[in-house]
């Protein structure tokens, strides 16, 4: 059997191996938000597992003190690296949070380095401090990528973690044989074995997520118009007959509203095409606020614009229309020269029987919206309505 000082020089290779991993996509086009403080954290986790190495030919100070202050900077760095990766911020209460745990750590390694009798309830502290963290990974890991296998299987080493953790404090602090703490045996090479094993399955988890979101990132810009953000006609377009047929079976009726802005070329002509982009923008954010969540907002054109809605009847339609109409008649685009006032032309179709797919509503929605112009335009017009 390996002695406790081969078990964490093994240890310590892999941690390089992974930390090497974790820098190496930092500096590659796969960088993305959060993998700076996963090499940080990875960097910490190394220098601990080194330290503990030369436990016995390094001073006390080091191999313990700077060893467990080393370890709990690794696992504050990845919480906050999973946060910043799943675009939540660093709020006072999550680093005040960090900060307390980091300090008690400190603490209570500094407390007990000069008394060895104390050290059992060290081991016990650092190990509920560094579940705590465990578990808040796992939480943000849980909550925030919910159809990630990869983020599961992340979430669930780190609650495995945790558990050990606890367990080995717990064993200590029962048996008061901190000693087994540093020595060999079945629970050490246990430990070591599963640590290596989910530092490398970490290192290859942070790697999926990364692909996992630039694939997410691809898919989006595919279906997702560059200047307001919202769907694009290809994304309208990739509703299948089929998909069409299952949206109609499962609500009782589609609806359509296709919106156009109202003299948009005199705008363009008169302040400028960066000006027309601004007013885009501004009428899409001005729109998104009038949807419900079920409602699906598309740019089909230059400044024509779409609206699926589900379970639609002709009054939920117009008055879906009119609220529309009415708030982007009375919220201009605030510019430097002047506010420009717009209005908005809208005509709305509803499914019915006959339909096999979306061309057919979007026919009708055209004509409404021709209807809709000629009746002056500011206007929302159902086929049926005179």
């Amino acid at each position: 059997m390996l002695g406790i000082r081969e078990l964490y020089a093994s240890l310590s290779v892999i941690a390089a191996i992974s930390t090497l991993a974790v820098y190496c996509l930092y500096f590659s086009r796969f960088n993305t938000r959060g993998v700076l403080w996963w090499a940080a954290a990875m960097s910490s986790y190394l220098l601990c597992l080194i330290l503990m190495t030369f436990r016995g030919y390094i001073p006390p100070f080091f191999s313990s003190f700077i060893a467990n202050i080393a370890a709990t900077a690794g696992y504050v760095f990845f919480w906050f690296g999973i946060r910043i990766f799943f675009k939540r911020q660093l709020t006072s209460s999550v680093l005040c949070c960090g900060l307390f745990l980091f300090a008690l750590v400190t603490i209570s390694s500094a407390i007990t380095l000069d008394h060895p009798t104390l050290a059992a309830g060290k081991v016990l502290i650092i190990g509920i401090n560094y579940s705590t963290i465990n578990f808040l990974t796992a939480y943000e890991l849980l909550k925030n990528a919910r159809h990630s296998d990869t983020a599961k299987v992340l979430a669930a080493i780190n609650i495995i973690n945790a558990v050990i953790i606890n367990f080995r404090g717990i064993n200590i602090l029962l048996t008061q044989s901190y000693n087994m703490y540093y020595t060999t045996g079945w629970t050490t090479s246990a430990y070591v074995l599963w640590t290596s094993a989910s530092l490398l399955i970490t290192t290859l988890g942070l790697l999926m997520l990364i692909v996992e979101e630039l694939h997410s990132k691809l898919a989006r810009q595919a279906i997702e118009d560059p200047l307001t953000g919202i769907f694009n006609r290809r994304a309208l377009h990739t509703i299948t007959p089929n998909e069409f047929l299952d949206l109609k079976n499962s609500n009782p009726s589609l609806g359509l509203l296709m919106l156009d802005i109202d003299h948009f070329k005199a705008v363009n002509d008169t302040y400028g095409h960066t000006t027309g982009d601004a007013l885009l923008k501004h009428f899409a954010e001005q729109v998104s606020g009038c949807l419900r969540s079920t409602d699906s907002f598309y740019r089909i054109g230059g400044e024509e614009f779409l609206i699926m809605v589900l379970d639609a009847t002709p009054e939920t339609l117009l008055r879906l229309g009119e609220r529309i109409r009415k708030h982007i008649e009375q919220t201009p685009l605030l510019t430097n020269l002047a506010p420009i006032y717009h209005t908005v032309s809208i005509g709305c179709s509803l499914s019915n029987g006959h339909d096999t797919s979306i061309e057919s509503l979007l026919e009708r929605a055209d004509l409404a919206l021709y209807s809709a112009k000629s009746h002056g335009r500011n206007y929302v017009q159902l086929p049926d309505v005179a």
